[in-house]
């Protein structure tokens, strides 16, 4: 009887995991898409761009998610999210160079609402 009810516990331990990542699957796949679809709105991206674009920002994102899983509620956060950002500003202007890098920050940027 033990065995059978540590098995259950197991089992819903393990598909309550599964769900977790689809569902962090799923919102890093959004913020990607959302993202690029942004860029795109304002400046027209190769194939190839396109893909590294799609690679960093997935990195960029996972990090991000990361971060604030660790440092929730931590006056560390703010600083670390700033490192990332910064890392993220460093891997575009590699992968792309300085002035490609530029239009892509400045292309991604969102547009501020008017406060009524």
């Amino acid at each position: 009887m033990k065995k059978v009810i540590l098995f259950l516990v197991f089992s819903v331990v393990v598909s309550g995991s599964l769900f977790a990542q689809k569902n962090a699957d799923k919102k890093l796949q959004k913020r990607t898409d959302a993202y690029i679809a942004r860029v795109e709105s304002k400046i027209t991206l190769s194939k190839e761009e396109k893909e590294k674009l799609i690679v960093l920002k997935n990195e960029h994102t996972k990090s991000s998610f990361q971060i604030t899983s660790e440092h929730k509620g931590t006056p560390e956060l703010k600083v670390k999210r700033k490192e990332s950002n910064m890392q993220f500003s460093k891997s575009l202007t590699e992968a792309f160079g300085k002035k490609r890098a530029k239009e892509i920050k400045k292309a991604s940027k969102r547009k501020k609402k008017a406060n009524k």
